[in-house]
């Protein structure tokens, strides 16, 4: 009789309420042969006591590649996997899309027992209406997250995004920059205990003491005010863009020529800047 190779399962886990997890997610876990885990350390606490007993693999995004051949490898001798991160749904701003993308290609079973995601629940909790963009977290460089920001801006729909606490007031100031005084939502531990949702205008808002995974949102502009060229042109700075491509944007968004915007960036640095 021909072997029949296994069926990868993306199973959902719980964002903060233990209590969020499906029965079917659990008989997943139950009825694989192997659990693909972003952090074993932190998975096995979580099985364990959920009664879960399996063998575990590593799967994050160090090691996707190496990671998603060892997972189709399983596959292919007929052991069913099923895939986890740390919270959430795999491949939602977590590893999973890899290997998805190498199990289908290659014939193999795909499906999914899925759970909550912060993406999700943000939305539904900030009230977005009708389309959101999902843009996950955003590039670490400036350039490349200023080519990511320009090319959404003019998008009629809000603009959602994971932020790291150490990092959001920075990129409120940033997207201020970019996108002007638009209203944005702030949600953070979300499901927990200490929940909190946020709602304020870019530009204004701010956290003293950051804490947890923030989800943002960031609402489509609505007749949006030319901002001060010599503010903005401080912040893309603070924020570290380099100094031509600041002057670029902010002569753009001003319509000011470049050499009165250039002058300002002289001063600036005169200043201190």
């Amino acid at each position: 009789m021909e072997k029949t190779s296994g069926t990868l399962t993306l199973v959902g886990t719980p964002i903060g309420n233990a209590r969020d997890m499906t029965e079917r997610a659990l008989d997943a876990l139950m009825n694989a042969d192997v659990i693909a885990c972003e952090d074993t350390r932190r998975s096995l606490p979580f099985l364990l006591g959920r009664g879960v007993k399996k063998p575990l693999v590593s799967y994050h995004k160090h090691n996707e590649k190496s990671g998603a051949e060892y997972i189709l490898q399983l596959l292919e001798e007929g052991k069913n996997v099923a895939l986890i991160t740390d919270a959430g749904m795999p491949g939602i701003s977590d590893p999973g899309a890899v290997v998805v993308r190498l199990a289908r290609s290659a014939g193999m079973t795909v499906t999914c027992a899925p759970g909550p995601t912060a993406l999700t629940t943000a939305a539904a909790l900030a009230g977005v209406e009708g389309a959101f963009t999902f843009l996950g977290f955003l590039p670490e460089k400036s350039k490349d997250k200023t080519a990511l920001i320009s090319a959404f801006k003019n998008v009629p729909s809000a603009l959602v995004m994971y932020v790291s606490p150490h990092d959001l007031q920075k990129q409120l100031d940033f997207l201020f920059s970019l996108l002007g005084a638009r209203r944005v939502t702030l949600a953070r531990e979300l499901t927990k205990m200490f929940e909190e949702v946020e709602e304020g205008v870019l530009g204004e808002i701010s956290v003293p003491e950051p804490r947890g995974e923030y989800v943002v949102i960031v609402y489509a502009g609505e007749g949006e005010e030319t901002p001060d060229p010599e503010d903005m042109l401080k912040r893309l700075l603070d924020c570290g863009e380099d100094r031509k491509s600041a002057i670029k944007q902010v002569a753009a968004r001003c319509r000011l020529p470049r050499d009165e915007v250039y002058k300002m960036a002289l001063k600036l640095r005169e200043e201190g800047q």
